[in-house]
């Protein structure tokens, strides 16, 4: 037979073929290797004022502002001013200099606006059964909309996204004029956030499509914590927020609780969950329609006033790239004393990023790198992102084609216990692990540099489950980082995770670990200060 012999030389073939591979792998492994040493070799030098972030200088700074004595830093107290002085008494102590034609603040103006508690009013009407609900219990204000009247049949239309370029119209086959448009504030899977304009999500959307009111199903990411009456309750004497230039000519909005959401979705075979599931779809099912009707009047009391950003640049030692900046970033304020005098200290929330920004930047001075280092300390980010939006939307105090990227700190102090089981501290991170945000989103080199800096020197674990583009909390678009990063600015967003004491009084300094606080302040200085002495400008994918 002649099987025997074609086996044989089947054999040498094989053989063959699997030395290939592995001296073609060997190969391969090789250069890789060699490929991370040659990025390692010429990433700049970091220098030893690294050192001098430490836990005791995170401690002093945290200690101060997030002490009885500042009140929760809420944007629109008094006490806040404090905390911009403190801010800006320290860049000014370290040498930089105002980035406000000298000054430190970069004042804005924004309005307030509260509901009138006694005329704002919602009436659902359930299988043919008017049902008059109350406001601070089953529904709230929302952040978007405007005072006015509004009646008519519910209409649900997902996530409500009406973006033609992109090729997404949840209004598609759905006539909405003189309606009550419902939404669930999301955007649809494949969709470009940044691209969108206001007239096509949310209340504008609502607008452009003829609606007469809008009725909002609460983020995912808030309804576990919507669910608690004390929160709701907390929310509804709280004000709404917009920049001043944004208030005028908005469509009567009202938000609701999860548990009045659940009734509403109820008829027409739908619950919250499948309701944010459909939403996030690119492609999401046509729904049944909803069996309800509403009435609503909104009623606004609205003031104006005038907040701050606090910003300074020190200035880089190189006589061209000086004009290019590492913009290093936390947002300063946290949430108002509650109507029985509690204190939202917000130690990690975000204190810890605020203190982090301290150190970095007096770190930074101490050995001036070659581009310039801008610091912001961004007011307003719990009310809707406000400080950095007027820093990239308004008037950016430095051209925005000139930040090299933006690292935004905002929560990084709390480490998980061990035989920790609550619930809400389900992906609170452990002492050695940071999540990272955006690092590949918009600049892959960045990513890359990142991940080297970290294995080189802090070694902690990056976990970038946040970063996933589908992860349902898209914490890539709550942070300050957003409103840069939708300029095209590559970003990183560094966080530990939300956890108990999130949002509540209980977010006190006793709770920090100022070890891994020091790491991840170290690990951000790190990498702002090879960023700042590139000899190039971080590559882009756009």
């Amino acid at each position: 037979m002649r099987s025997g012999p074609r086996c044989y030389h089947g054999n040498v073939k094989y053989l063959q073929t699997v030395v290939f591979k592995l001296l073609l792998g060997l190969a391969l492994l090789s250069a890789g290797l060699v490929g991370t040493r040659t990025l390692a070799a010429n990433l700049p030098a970091v220098p030893p004022t690294v050192d001098s972030i430490t836990p005791t200088e995170l401690r002093m700074h945290l200690e101060f502002l997030a002490s009885d004595e500042l009140g929760g830093r809420y944007t629109l107290s008094p006490n806040f001013a404090i905390a911009a002085r403190y801010l800006a008494a320290h860049l000014e102590a370290y040498g930089f200099k105002g980035a406000v034609n000298g000054s430190f603040l970069q004042t804005f103006q924004v309005a307030a606006s509260k509901a009138d508690p006694a005329r704002t009013t919602l009436e659902l009407t359930l299988a043919g059964n008017p049902a008059a609900l109350k406001f601070g219990e089953d529904f709230l204000i929302s952040a978007a909309g405007g005072s006015g009247d509004a009646a008519g049949q519910i209409v649900f239309v997902g996530a409500g996204v009406s973006a033609p370029e992109q090729k997404h119209d949840d209004y598609a086959g759905r006539d909405v004029k003189g309606k009550i448009v419902l939404v669930v504030p999301t955007v649809p899977a494949g969709m470009d956030a940044a691209s969108l304009k206001e007239s096509e999500q949310g209340p504008g959307a609502a607008k452009a499509h003829g609606a007469a009111g809008l009725l909002v199903i609460p983020p995912e990411r808030f309804s576990q914590f919507l669910r608690d009456k004390s929160t709701v309750q907390r929310f509804a004497t709280r004000e709404t927020v917009a920049l001043g230039r944004e208030t005028d000519g908005k469509l009567p909005s009202l938000s609701l609780t999860p548990d009045t959401a659940e009734k509403l979705l109820a008829t027409a075979g739908l619950n919250l969950k499948t309701a944010y599931e459909n939403a996030r779809k690119k492609d999401p099912p046509q729904n049944k329609p909803v069996e309800a009707s509403a009435r609503m009047s909104v009623v606004l009391q609205q003031t104006r006033t005038t907040t701050q950003n606090v910003a300074g640049i020190l200035e880089g030692t190189d006589p061209e790239l000086k004009n290019e900046y590492v913009v290093l970033s936390a947002h300063y304020d946290h949430l108002k004393t509650g109507a029985n005098g509690e204190i939202y200290h917000g130690a990690d929330d975000d204190g810890s990023g605020t203190s982090a920004v301290l150190a970095i930047a007096r770190a930074m001075s101490l050995q001036r790198p070659k581009r310039s280092v801008l610091v912001v300390f961004h007011a307003g980010e719990e009310l809707g992102l406000l400080g950095s939006q007027y820093n990239t939307d308004v008037a950016p105090v430095v051209p925005l084609n000139k930040m090299v990227v933006d690292l935004n700190i905002d929560m990084i102090g709390r480490s998980k216990p061990a035989g920790d089981n609550q619930p809400a501290d389900a992906h609170l991170t452990d002492a050695n692990t940071v999540y990272l945000v955006g690092a590949d989103r918009i600049s892959p080199e960045l990513n890359e540099l990142s991940e080297e800096t970290n294995s080189q020197f802090q070694k902690l674990k990056l976990d970038y489950y946040y970063n996933d583009p589908n992860n349902p909390e898209r914490i890539y678009y709550r942070s300050d980082h957003w409103n840069y990063a939708k300029h095209g600015v590559p970003i990183i967003f560094y966080f530990d995770g939300t956890h108990v004491d999130y949002h509540k009084p209980t977010d006190t300094v006793d709770k920090i670990d100022f070890g891994k606080m020091t790491q991840i302040a170290r690990l951000v200085f790190e990498t702002g200060w090879r960023i700042a002495n590139l000899d190039h400008r971080l590559a882009t994918s756009h």
